[in-house]
């Protein structure tokens, strides 16, 4: 029996957490970030100015892997703000972008950006639409840690969820296409054992490891991270992995910025001011908890501090 035979219909559509998180970041454009994945750093120097090179350079690096140029045929899933469609336009590529988020997809639509609202996962279902090997490379920068759930890790759905994926992504794709992704890994085997992550950080010790990642995966973030070997295990009928780059102290520099220009901006900018009060009066409680990850508690972070708990690593994929 086929891993995504066992994941039933009513465990298909996108979990709240992850639709609430990306509500709630909305209010990050206002403080000039637009990208929520790594960027590519140089060196340790992490200003204004090297936080957008190591964002263009990152963009760059992941259209190279996958052979984006004139003509090229490419999806964009989990496109958020739009900024890697917008390096693939200034390439000549036919780019289009998916994401869950509707405030997404507007402001990439507002820009000229070709974005839909949609999940990956349903991409099939439409029959107005024909996807079949309708691109040439695919990119997933940092979209697939929302795939799994800590329920569905819990309940060993894991495997059956990414065999999905790839299963998915392989019908996108002509052979020999390429697909980039990006993706926060757990650094061993059963680190995290998901039913305690089920339970919520305020079950464990303030600030424990324990805590840390309930408060990201269960509480905020809404997600669940591969361990080592699990994607490559579960693409193997469809995709041969031809590349692997450790990005986990550019993202550890990201982060950091990212917490540095929040706190700047909550203090002296009224955009952000009143973006977050918008969002309070709406999403009080979301707001609170993404505030008490990112800021207070630094749950974020914390992940690629050294000694980092997480690893990110970029893979390039080849279509067999």
């Amino acid at each position: 029996m086929s891993a995504v035979s066992t994941i039933v219909g009513t465990e298909r559509g996108v979990a709240p957490r992850v639709c609430a998180c990306y509500d709630v970041l909305d209010v990050a454009p206002s403080g000039g970030v637009l990208d929520f994945t790594d960027g590519k750093y140089v060196d340790e120097r992490n200003d204004r100015a090297a936080y957008l090179a190591a964002q263009h350079r990152q963009a760059e690096y992941l259209l190279d892997q996958a052979a984006c140029g004139p003509g090229t045929r490419l999806l964009d899933i989990g496109c958020g703000y739009g900024r890697i469609l917008e390096h693939a336009a200034r390439r000549g590529a036919q780019a289009v972008g998916v994401t869950i988020s509707p405030p997404q997809v507007a402001f990439c639509q507002a820009r000229g950006l070709s974005a839909l609202e949609l999940n990956y996962r349903d991409m099939f279902d439409d029959p107005d639409r024909d996807w079949e090997r309708a691109f040439d490379a695919l990119i997933a920068n940092g979209s697939l840690e929302h795939f799994v759930q800590p329920a569905d890790a819990a309940a060993g759905r894991s495997d059956a969820i990414y065999d999905e994926m790839f299963a998915i992504f392989r019908r996108l794709l002509p052979t020999g296409g390429r697909l980039v992704t990006t993706a926060i890994h757990f650094r061993r085997v059963d680190q995290v054992d998901p039913r305690d992550m089920r339970r919520g950080p305020f079950a464990h010790p303030r600030r424990s490891a324990s805590y840390h990642f309930a408060m990201v995966l269960e509480r905020t973030f809404g997600g669940w991270y591969p361990a080592p070997g699990q994607l490559a295990r579960c693409a193997k009928p469809y995709f041969r992995l031809v590349d692997q780059e450790d990005g986990t102290h550019d993202y550890h520099l990201t982060s950091e910025y990212w917490l540095r220009r929040f706190q700047w901006t909550t203090a002296t900018d009224p955009r952000v001011w009143w973006a977050l009060t918008r969002k309070w009066f709406r999403q009080r409680r979301a707001v609170v908890e993404m505030l008490r990850c990112q800021v207070w508690d630094q749950s974020w972070a914390w992940q690629f501090r050294p000694p980092a708990p997480t690893r990110l690593l970029r893979q390039t994929w080849l279509a067999i």
